[in-house]
């Protein structure tokens, strides 16, 4: 016989392990389902931005790596310049410890984990959800599926199949000392790619995480320019710990991401930013979303809203979520087009215009938000609507 779950969350993680921790310490019979085991390795530049943090349920000081207060802005290396935020607004995690300590709090909340368990399918019949895997079958009144953007879940049920994906390629570099020490406490942001893209080196405790992200359709070229990067970087000789690619995908409003029981998080609803390709935060704000809508279908004692779990869920993601990845895509629109169409003058307005940096050290810093700082500039709110 199959056994009966109230909730389960394909993958663990951010997205996965806060739904699972919020649904099991609201007393939900939550099973959480990884393919791998934990610690494992995730393609992922690593950077958490502050304004994250209020979406945890726990410290993360145990696997911060690096606090970053400055970025360094460089176009492909030639030109650059820094600014400062009064306080550090990003933190320096390596995926496999920040997730590991996730998953850890999910098991501690009383979610079931069973890793090493990849699901294969995905069934819904008589409003339940049949989870397969490997090692057996599951039913279930409610499946979060958080298992990425080549997830089991979405593909399987037909949700988020239509997102604009780019790609990105990152390489873990175990890189000499004097690199390590001129890159602590700072990231850097390389411009100019067309039609749209940047290169990052984001500080870690031994290694420094440097990678390029490109607009869809670009992605045959992006190992040749993540070389590239790294030579312009001095790092060509540095030692590779690892180099993996992943898509990016970025979801706009129309787009499904929740039907009958099952819901999507994170990646796997394409919630990713179009000016960082940043995802760690949404990833986190979607999973309390979904847990939150299960658990008001399930009848807990707070449940406060009305309708279905699935449309309850979406209707929150386009509330509090959206409009920052609308507002997110705009800016990136307008920003990139600026740089690529006059480079010379839209990289040296960049430097001058400390106002612009401030607002984003603003929204990373949970301060603002893209949407707010949007709509103080009046003549640019317009954008919005057009990109």
């Amino acid at each position: 016989m199959e056994q009966r779950w109230d909730a389960i969350v394909v993958g663990g993680g951010p997205s996965g392990s806060t739904a699972a921790r919020r649904l099991a310490a609201a007393g939900a019979r939550t099973l959480l389902l990884e393919k791998a085991s934990h610690p494992r390795y995730k393609a992922c530049g690593g950077g958490v931005p502050v304004r994250a943090a209020r979406h945890l349920d726990g410290p993360i000081d145990a696997v911060v790596e690096d606090a970053v207060d400055t970025i360094e802005v460089s176009h492909f290396g030639r030109r650059s310049f820094s600014k400062r935020s009064p306080h550090p607004f990003a933190y320096m995690v390596m995926r496999d410890r920040f997730d590991r300590l996730l998953v850890e709090g999910a098991e501690a909340a009383g979610a079931t984990v069973h890793q090493d368990e990849a699901v294969t399918n995905v069934e819904v019949a008589d409003g339940l959800a049949r989870v397969t895997t490997a090692g057996g079958a599951y039913q279930t009144q409610f499946v979060v599926g958080a298992d990425g953007t080549t997830g089991v879940v979405g593909r399987t049920l037909g949700l988020a199949q239509r997102l604009p994906t780019s790609a990105a390629w990152e390489v873990e570099f175990h890189a000499p000392s004097a690199a390590l020490e001129r890159w602590r406490g700072r990231a850097n942001v390389d411009i100019g790619y067309r039609p749209w893209g940047y290169g990052w080196v984001f500080p870690k405790d031994g290694k420094l995480s440097v990678g390029v992200v490109l607009a869809p359709g670009q992605g045959r070229n992006i190992r040749l320019w993540t070389e590239q990067y790294a030579e312009r970087l001095g790092l060509g000789g540095a030692t590779i710990a690892i180099a993996k690619g992943h898509p990016v995908h970025f979801r706009r409003r129309a787009e499904r991401i929740a039907a009958g029981p099952a819901l999507l998080v994170g990646d796997a609803a394409g919630l990713a930013d179009e000016f960082t390709a940043e995802g760690i935060s949404y990833a986190l704000h979607s999973g309390r979303l979904a847990a939150a809508a299960v658990l008001a279908a399930l009848g807990a004692p707070d449940a406060s809203a009305d309708g279905d779990a699935a449309s309850r869920y979406q209707t929150m993601v386009n509330r509090e979520i959206q409009p920052e990845l609308d507002a997110a895509r705009a800016i990136s629109r307008m920003y990139h087009r600026c740089v690529t169409t006059w480079p010379g003058l839209a990289f040296a307005a960049s430097r001058r215009l400390d106002y612009l940096w401030s607002a984003f050290f603003r929204v990373m810093r949970g301060d603002s938000s893209y949407d707010r700082e949007l709509a103080r500039m009046p003549g640019l709110a317009l954008s919005k609507r057009i990109f």
